[in-house]
């Protein structure tokens, strides 16, 4: 469905300002990890490390291999993936609160301290979809300094990469401008609205999915490849996020910031 499409379909509306509590970043920064010189003045970690994920990913490999050994790659899930890193790696989940996505879920794997990554594991259908909502959070906790590198990284069998399933496009380079990702993905935002929790009252303005690369292995005799790219703010303006339900006139699920389910507009 095209923009304007969407956009002729929503309801003329004001959009709501946002004036929820403002919390204070909750990284836990592994200082023992941080490479030398990664510490800047005031101890931030904000620091540039040549080469995420790739490295981690070639380390995770062996770990992965095993468990394809153990049982078919054909019934691993995205758990066996973040266990792989965490065993090869030694980096782990981390908490984070942004004030723009209340009650935001854990950052799958922070690696030395500040470089962001959102997992996902896909078999089959329409899983990889769902990087859409790890996008837009990762370009969220960037555009909040609360990382210094946001990366989506998926991993699936070769063959579904070369087809047309939803998720596949986003592991291509693009600016998103505006509500387009959500607009590509509206029937996938919905659904997440009312299955998750949380939901971003605002979005940065423009982010960007740049330096996409990949790594083939081959888990219990089936080809895989673990895509992975940068998620990267273009512009810190943040826009209110209007939930697409309320583009089809139709309330979302209540949140402690939002109980009437307003979704971004005014009542």
């Amino acid at each position: 469905m095209s923009c304007l499409a969407v956009n002729e379909c929503r309801p003329p509306f004001q959009a709501i300002s946002y004036h929820g509590p403002v919390w204070l970043p909750a990284l836990r920064i592994d200082r023992a990890r941080a490479p030398a010189g990664a510490l800047g003045r005031g101890g931030s970690t904000l620091a540039v490390v040549p080469g995420q994920p790739r490295e981690a990913l070639e380390a995770a490999l062996p770990a992965l291999e095993r468990a394809a050994s153990e049982k078919p790659a054909t019934k691993m899930v995205e758990h066996d993936f973040q266990v792989a890193l965490e065993e090869s790696t030694g980096a782990s989940s981390v908490s984070i609160e942004l004030k723009h996505w209340p009650e935001a879920g854990p950052l799958d794997l922070v690696l030395d301290g500040d470089i962001g990554l959102e997992l996902q594991w896909c078999q089959r259908g329409d899983t990889l979809a769902g990087c859409a909502w790890d996008i837009a959070k990762l370009a969220c906790a960037v555009g909040e300094r609360k990382i210094a590198q946001g990366w989506i990284v998926a991993a699936a069998p070769t063959w579904h990469w070369r087809g047309h399933r939803p998720g596949v496009d986003l592991f291509k380079p693009r600016t998103y401008v505006g509500d387009e990702l959500v607009v590509e993905y509206e029937s996938a935002w919905r659904l997440w609205c009312n299955n998750v929790p949380t939901r971003p009252t605002h979005l940065p303005f423009s982010f960007a999915v740049t330096d996409v690369d990949a790594i083939s292995a081959r888990l219990s005799r089936v080809p895989f490849d673990i895509r992975f790219a940068r998620v990267e703010v273009r512009k810190h303006t943040w826009q209110v996020h209007v939930c697409p339900h309320r583009w089809r006139d139709r309330y979302c699920l209540p949140r402690p910031w939002d109980p009437e389910g307003f979704g971004g507009l005014a009542p």
